[in-house]
């Protein structure tokens, strides 16, 4: 973490938070850069985040909280190009819809927009692109319309054009053979 911290940076803390170590209400709130590792192997890249420490003033302990979290989350969707918490709640609320009725719209589990909503789980890329699309024009109220009405976009079977499955009855020389059914190994030509 920086450790050239301004004064313009440090506020006092006015809330009756106390330091989780020593008990003390002298808590300060400085916002630093926190650089953290995000992937795995070669994969790997470091990557930062201006986080919201809290110090205590009279043992030094520090420590970051959810609001650290959340910066943390934010930046690793805008590493991998994805829509931030925030962003995905504010396209919720442009439509002005409850999580359960932007839900059953979309067909996005009421769970699940929840926990991206809060930063809990990130989506994946397809879901994103979704995302996405149901912040263009007219695309949510198109999927709202097909939900609810009778017809749907692709073509359907007449329930006599669906196959139709029977009932086998097995022999006992079936059951015998099935048991003793083993596969061979061919060998490759080359």
């Amino acid at each position: 973490m920086n450790k050239n911290i301004r004064p313009a940076d440090i506020q006092s803390r006015e809330e009756s938070a106390t330091c989780p170590e020593c008990g003390s209400s002298n808590l300060m709130v400085s916002r630093e850069e926190y650089r953290f590792p995000y992937g795995k192997g070669a994969e790997a890249v470091e990557l930062s985040a201006t986080v919201e420490v809290e110090k205590c003033g009279d043992c030094g302990f520090s420590s970051m909280g959810p609001v650290a979290e959340r910066a943390c989350h934010d930046a690793i969707c805008d590493h991998l190009g994805l829509m931030k918490p925030g962003q995905i709640k504010g396209l919720r609320d442009y439509y002005k819809l409850t999580q359960a009725e932007f839900s059953k719209i979309t067909g996005l589990g009421e769970a699940t927009l929840s926990r991206w909503e809060r930063g809990i789980v990130i989506q994946n890329e397809a879901y994103d692109s979704y995302l996405y699309l149901l912040g263009l024009r007219g695309n949510l109220q198109s999927i709202h319309e097909r939900r609810e009405s009778d017809k749907l976009l692709l073509p359907t079977r007449e329930k006599a054009d669906r196959p139709q499955f029977r009932e086998l009855e097995v022999s006992e020389d079936v059951l015998r053979r099935q048991d003793s059914f083993k596969l061979h190994q061919w060998e490759l030509v080359r």
